[in-house]
């Protein structure tokens, strides 16, 4: 996607631009949400050495500087379309903190009341400066930075490529001595609006158009619900309170799972969507089942851009409980990888259409979703003296029913099943979860049995 994409041609040009499509999707959903801080995002850095914190002061303000979206405003316009706004930098917020003293009690109070802070006050679109930080001294060498930000400018690419800017800025800062102020890099070659403005031209809109035909061909007659066991009626909205149960897949299922991935021409990703496939296909009794999966959607010419480009890529999983698991694999792969080349397209004319010509009932994207990334933040964030790891604070929002967000390791899968509290209690849900990584297990030690027979006892309802 935006293989097209021009570089700035100067900061007068950038002033006013349209929304990505992501973005447009993202500011349709903000509508239809009782939830002012669904898209806001807190992740925690935990810093541990000899940090500057005049230093890590001015890297954020450079940070602000190098990357627009960060200092945008999204408003509408006369016409009532949307519009980002890029405002001239200014010092990003940072609030700071030391309870390096105090009782273990006592830091773990000041913890809480910082990241319940950081996470309920909203973002003012309309106000901009999307980017907020927190550093809190719990130890004497042991730092907490609190970053939070709008989902609309930083999409989950992008904070890979902000912490690690934000490591290189501090670098320079360093040799600069420090100074505030100082900008020791200049502004990103490519911005969010260089993004959205290729996703307007005449090229993309007939690739777009394209795109929508294909997707319509694929989901004509089928339905982005899932039956789910003992939710009946099914409420309207697909938001709600969410709460999280851990999910983890050791790693020697994860090695059987890459081992079927190689031979059906998969990536271990697909194994597991594939798996879900299976789980939820017993839990409700569908055979085909739609799952959306968030997709980057980063070209090279646009893989330093800070902004959101992420959207769902709807995955079709066709159940087959007479086939193998192999077979499945196979298949969801096919349909995987041949969403990823028909990516690129603005998801809510998309979705409209569904709803108006091909028998969709809401243009609420599906109600199951699956992320599974297998790059690191620790390794990009490391700060000259100072050490990090990077955690991502506790999700209260449920932007859908149920969604597994996985992280890949060399040590097996790990992450957290995020569901809805109105539909789903916690007893439940940790049951769920244990069936699934039970069931995942055993379609990866027996890929060539029909499924029936290789994981022969259904999941409890």
């Amino acid at each position: 996607m935006n293989q097209n994409i021009a570089p700035s041609a100067g900061e007068h040009d950038e002033h006013v631009a349209p929304l990505t499509n992501e973005q447009r999707l993202m500011m349709r959903r903000m509508r239809d949400c009782p939830y002012p801080t669904s898209y806001t995002t807190v992740v925690r850095l935990e810093l541990t050495g000899r940090l500057r914190p005049d230093v890590l002061a001015s890297a954020l303000d450079a940070l602000a500087v190098r990357h627009h979206a960060l200092r945008s405003r999204f408003v509408s316009g006369p016409d009532g379309r949307a519009r980002q706004i890029v405002d001239a930098p200014r010092p990003v917020r940072l609030e700071r903190a030391d309870v390096s003293g105090a009782p273990p009690a006592q830091r773990a109070e000041a913890t809480r009341l910082l990241v319940d802070r950081l996470r309920g006050e909203p973002f003012d679109l309309a106000a901009g400066h999307l980017l907020r930080a927190a550093l809190l001294r719990t130890e004497e060498h042991t730092w907490q930075l609190y970053l939070a930000y709008h989902h609309i400018a930083v999409d989950g690419w992008a904070l890979r490529v902000m912490l690690e800017d934000l490591a290189a800025l501090y670098t320079a800062c360093l040799e600069e001595g420090g100074a505030a102020g100082a900008t020791p890099a200049p502004a990103a070659t490519v911005q969010s609006a260089d993004c959205a403005r290729s996703q307007r031209t005449a090229e993309a809109r007939a690739r777009a158009a394209g795109n929508i035909r294909y997707w319509r061909s694929v989901l004509a007659g089928q339905t982005q619900v899932i039956h789910w066991p003992g939710v009946s009626p099914r409420p309207r909205d697909f938001i709600g309170e969410g709460a999280v149960e851990p999910v983890r897949i050791g790693g020697d299922v994860h090695r059987a799972l890459r081992r079927t991935a190689a031979r059906c021409g998969a990536s271990s990703f697909v194994t597991v969507a594939a798996a879900l496939a299976v789980f939820l296909s017993r839990l409700s009794g569908q055979r085909d089942l739609i799952v959306s999966v968030p997709f980057f959607n980063r070209s090279e010419a646009d893989a330093r851009a800070v902004t959101c480009l992420s959207g769902p890529v709807l995955l079709l999983c066709e159940v087959r409980e007479e086939e193998t698991f192999a077979t499945l694999v196979e298949r969801t792969a096919d349909r995987f990888f041949d969403g990823i080349e028909h990516a690129a397209l603005p998801v809510t004319e998309l979705l409209d259409t569904l709803v108006r010509e091909d028998g969709w009932t809401t243009t609420r994207t599906p109600c199951a979703a699956i992320a599974m990334q297998s790059f690191g933040f620790d390794e990009v964030a490391q700060l000259p003296g100072v050490g990090a790891r990077l955690h991502f604070e506790s999700v209260h929002v449920a932007l859908t029913d149920l969604v597994l967000n996985l992280t890949e390791s060399d040590d097996g899968i790990d992450g957290f099943a995020l569901y809805r509290r109105a539909l789903f209690d916690s007893a439940t849900v940790h049951r769920w979860m244990r069936e699934f990584t039970e069931l995942t297990a055993a379609l990866a030690r027996r890929p060539d049995l029909p499924l029936e027979q290789a994981v022969p006892a259904p999941a409890r309802t």
